[in-house]
């Protein structure tokens, strides 16, 4: 095996530098390629944030409108059913009356 004069071995040690920094800048490049992708793609962690914020939003309006729903639907079964509401909301929102009944109505004065 020949020997290597110091200027080979320090040309060597410069190629494994080389090498070395080709290898590091390599490897920076792709982790952060894989990074981005992670975070930055239609199934990435951020968009996986987003739909999970949406379904929690979605699934109080939800929640909410079912609350509504089942309420609308007891006026409905009240009203389908329950003759003293149905004479109660006549009175309120048409005026009607019984007969032998005498109405007053109060007039507010607007200047007050």
């Amino acid at each position: 095996m020949p020997r290597l004069t110091n200027a080979q071995k320090q040309q060597q040690q410069e190629q494994k530098r080389f090498m070395t920094r080709k290898r590091l800048v390599l490897i920076v490049t792709l982790s952060i390629a894989v990074a981005l992708f992670v975070l930055l793609s239609p199934y990435g962690v951020i968009k996986r944030w987003q739909l999970t914020s949406d379904t929690t939003m979605l699934s109080t309006e939800l929640y909410n409108q079912r609350v509504v729903s089942d309420s609308l639907r007891n006026v409905i079964r009240s009203l389908e059913s329950d003759t003293t509401e149905i004479e109660r909301l006549a009175r309120e929102r048409y005026g009607y009356v019984r007969e032998g009944e005498d109405v007053y109505v109060i007039k507010s004065d607007s200047a007050q």
